[in-house]
């Protein structure tokens, strides 16, 4: 597996040392994707099913309407295992497109699960993965329900900014987004010219600045009042280790 994997499983909880070697001693395959096409997970090789995650790029989990319109469920980044539901119960899952090109990589499930056995521990923190998908959609139904357009971009902008500083792709502040105004309209319940209005807001307050698919938000701390953002849905180890210190 690769160290950005890794990355994204010690901002969740503790990958002790055997586990990380244990888990790099896993051999992978890579699959390149093109832009916004469907992303089959479920493909098997003679090991059994592969266990997916994104190396590189952006991609949703989304579900159609049968008129055609579609709801963006979540975003998923760099280090986002895209299957592990379906290989713990069986179950299928939303569908998963590109949003960019991707690079995703594989592990035989059958070789993985031998070290889940071997180290519980490791098991919880790639479970706790999933589960931060579905607090994810969680917090995304309480903006559709109680936070206005400007409140919910800005929500958006402040998870996607933490989720990405959590595998060290934040510099300065930025981070690419290739996401296209309807897009965003889809994840966020907004027309795109609402969306197009409210980036614009956001900038004209001094909030972000974006420029050749980057953003830059300028001043996180009020960012995330404007948004009324806690990452404590993300469930990142940093935001739960603060929050016991605050209440010892």
């Amino acid at each position: 597996m690769s160290e950005l994997l890794i990355r994204k499983l010690e901002s969740l909880g503790t990958v002790g040392s055997a586990e990380r070697r244990a888990i790099l001693s896993l051999p992978e395959k890579t699959r390149s994707i093109g832009p916004r096409v469907d992303v089959d997970t479920a493909f098997n090789d003679n090991e059994g099913a592969g266990i997916h995650w994104i190396e590189s790029g952006f991609a949703c989990r989304y579900k159609f309407l049968t008129d055609g319109r579609r709801q963006i469920l979540c975003f998923l980044l760099p280090g986002d295992v895209l299957n592990l539901r379906h290989f713990i119960s069986g179950r299928p899952q939303r569908p998963v497109a590109s949003i960019s090109a991707l690079q995703l990589k594989a592990v035989s499930s059958k070789k993985l699960l031998a070290i889940l056995e071997r180290y519980p521990s490791l098991a919880r923190v790639l479970w706790l993965s999933t589960l931060t998908e579905e607090s994810i959609g969680q917090e995304w139904l309480v903006s559709m329900g109680l936070r206005t357009a400007i409140e919910r971009m800005a929500h958006l902008l402040c998870e996607l900014r933490v989720r990405l500083d959590a595998v060290g792709l934040v510099s300065d502040g930025g981070f690419d987004l290739p996401l296209t105004q309807g897009e965003l309209a889809e994840a966020l319940g907004l027309s795109a010219v609402h969306v197009n209005r409210t980036l614009q807001q956001l900038r004209r307050e001094g909030h972000v600045a974006v420029q050749n698919g980057r953003v830059t938000i300028l001043d996180f701390e009020s960012m995330k009042q404007q948004a009324l953002f806690s990452p404590a849905y993300l469930n990142l180890k940093q935001t739960v280790q603060a929050q016991a210190v605050v209440h010892t």
